[in-house]
């Protein structure tokens, strides 16, 4: 149901949960710009986590760190579901 659905309902529309906008907008991006990193398939050879927040913050100099940490954790849990691959489209 959307909020115009619960408009006409009577009802109040339900309130956006999600906070982190910017990382919304540009995380298809960074997940392609991390996939390298997080697909290495020696995990000795994998980037470390500061690794890929300088990546990170180099494309993306707008996002704070509290973003770039969002946007690094939800990038790696996508790799351990094996969902990686669905977003950048390999």
């Amino acid at each position: 149901m959307t909020d115009a659905d619960r408009r006409d309902a009577g009802e109040a529309p339900r309130s956006e949960r999600r906070v982190h906008h910017r990382v919304r907008v540009v995380f298809s991006e960074a997940c392609a710009l991390l996939a390298p990193l997080l697909l290495e398939a020696d995990p000795s050879a994998q980037a470390s986590g500061f690794a890929m927040a300088h990546m990170v913050r180099n494309r993306f100099p707008e996002l704070s760190d509290g973003e770039v940490h969002v946007l690094i954790t939800a990038a790696a849990r996508l790799k351990r579901e094996q969902r990686l691959h669905a977003i950048i489209g390999a």
